[in-house]
């Protein structure tokens, strides 16, 4: 949340910032940090969030994937554009379910509009028209501390957890299909300072949505790379029990290994000093142009913001503070739309290299 609107405040000319948030000293506390906007707190257990959002023309919802819908289904009464950071696959689909509804209102809603999902899902999109044809498409996310070598929690464990854990969807030669969390792992090459990572599925919303919005793509695999030392740590603690959500009896009673698990992590000492994390999206978009067989590539690059935002709050806060923007300004149709087909995707990835995303593309043979 914080990242996402210290960026927006960027834009204060432009934006009327306001920050709210169940807990309201915490929105009072981003407010002061970033200088800008105004701070609310609200009673998340009552209609008082879809009375708020009256006043809001459109709502970056920067919240575990499991509010999404609530807040989603607020957003619509309160008649205000929506966006937010994805859904893990079987939410963004409950999701899409409301189209109608938000069409027929006149609003516009965008899920997962992060890094990943999202600008993955934007470059995608790139890679397809730029080809005649587009068969397959990869998508990988990679991100490592610099001068870490060791284990370390790389964002909220509950997610990686959840990554490690919920068996991943995958589409493969036309028909979508189940897999083993943490599953199909390759070594994969990024651009330094990463180097060559360790790629596995995780249950993502990528593949929710671009198998029928790319015509004709028959493969739409997502993987995450971390850092080899963090995907073992985690991979271990899965395989002997430390991530099961049902409690185990032991000399001091009953406990819950997972909440366990994520009570010790939280103690693990934060990095000092600024932030050192470097992140990459690397999308390969398989298929033809002018009758030869070539892969389309597009690279991400993140890095630490000179206001202090770590290279991954950023690359996950700027693309949905450009979505709630643009929403805003009535440059996305009404209904509920997955990044692919809510933007233009030259304008959308021009805009992101505007505020300090790095791109690359080119255009390989496919053997």
């Amino acid at each position: 949340m914080g990242g996402a609107a210290r960026l927006l405040a960027c834009h204060a000319a432009q934006v009327d910032l306001l920050v709210l948030d169940a807990d309201g000293e915490r929105a009072r506390s981003v407010v002061r940090e970033i200088g800008e906007g105004e701070a609310r707190g609200f009673d998340a257990t009552s209609g008082e969030l879809a009375v708020i959002l009256k006043e809001v023309r459109a709502v970056a919802a920067c919240l575990p994937y499991r509010l999404n819908l609530p807040v989603m289904e607020a957003a619509l009464s309160a008649g205000c554009h929506y966006a937010d950071l994805g859904g893990l696959f079987h939410s963004t689909l409950r999701q899409l379910e409301l189209h109608d509804r938000y069409r027929e209102s006149g609003l516009s809603a965008v899920l997962g509009i992060g890094s990943a999902p999202g600008l993955t899902n934007v470059l995608a999109r790139l890679g397809a028209d730029r080809l005649d044809r587009a068969v397959s498409v990869d998508l990988v996310d990679g991100a490592i501390e610099t001068g870490e070598a060791g284990f370390g929690v790389p964002y909220s464990v509950d997610t990686v957890l959840d990554e490690f854990t919920m068996p991943a969807m995958v589409f493969e030669d036309g028909v979508m299909k189940e897999v083993p969390a943490g599953s199909g792992v390759i070594d994969w090459d990024f651009p330094d300072p990463l180097g060559t990572l360790p790629a596995m599925y995780t249950l993502h919303s990528e593949a929710a949505t671009l198998p029928s919005t790319i015509p004709g793509v028959r493969d739409v695999r997502w993987r995450l790379a971390l850092p080899r030392a963090v995907h073992q740590g985690f991979a271990f603690l899965v395989e002997v029990g430390l991530a099961d959500p049902e409690p185990v009896t032991t000399r001091s009673g009953p406990a819950v290994p997972r909440e366990v698990l994520a009570a010790v992590l939280a103690k693990l000492p934060e990095p000092q000093g600024p932030p050192r994390d470097v992140e990459f999206l690397d999308v390969r978009v398989a298929g033809e142009k002018d009758g030869k067989p070539v892969t389309h590539r597009a690279l991400a690059e993140f890095l630490p913001t000179t206001e202090g935002i770590g290279a991954g709050a950023f690359g996950t806060a700027l693309p949905i503070t450009i979505a709630v923007r643009w929403m805003a300004e009535g440059r996305v149709p009404p209904g509920v739309h997955p990044p692919e087909t809510a933007f233009d995707a030259e304008a959308f990835v021009a805009e992101c290299e505007r505020e300090g995303v790095r791109f690359r593309t080119d255009l390989l043979p496919t053997a």
